[in-house]
């Protein structure tokens, strides 16, 4: 596909456009994972938060909003508000008291093992067809893809 800068779009094609389809596969993602993570007590936010925090290892507020792609102070309201449910333990970082650490609570790890649990059931039925994508080449290209448009 090439794609002419000058061009003023009156050929293009969604069909042949990648981030279509970038976009409707983690639409329906998110659907299908809003659907599932219902049952267990959570939404794509709590799942977002959870799954960016190691169980063993602290993050900062910051570090949480930049991987799950959420503004820092829509973040900030999240996170509180997970804490307040149990979910999380905020404390002030040690070595530069601006920072706030993030770590999952017992009751966290919990949610962040039933979270789990509904994602990777997904997954295993997206990719269990051995004829159909692999897992680690689309990750290759994604990263590629992520590095190219930061760069850009």
């Amino acid at each position: 596909m090439v794609i002419d800068p000058k061009s003023d779009g009156s050929s293009f094609d969604a069909d042949e456009w990648p981030f279509f389809w970038l976009t409707h596969a983690t639409g329906l993602y998110l659907s299908r994972l809003e659907t599932s993570l219902k049952p267990v007590g959570l939404d794509i936010a709590r799942w977002r938060v959870l799954m960016c925090i190691r169980p063993v290892e602290a993050r900062s507020v910051s570090e949480i909003a930049e991987l799950a792609i959420v503004k820092l102070p829509t973040m900030m309201k999240l996170i509180q508000r997970m804490e307040g449910d149990g979910l999380l333990r905020c404390e002030q970082r040690m070595s530069d008291g601006r920072v706030t650490d993030v770590s999952l609570t017992a009751a966290g790890l919990e949610a962040r093992k039933r979270a789990w649990h509904s994602a990777s059931k997904i997954f295993s039925q997206i990719f269990a067809d051995a004829e159909g994508p692999d897992p680690d080449q689309l990750n290759k290209l994604l990263r590629t893809l992520v590095g190219r448009l930061r760069a850009a």
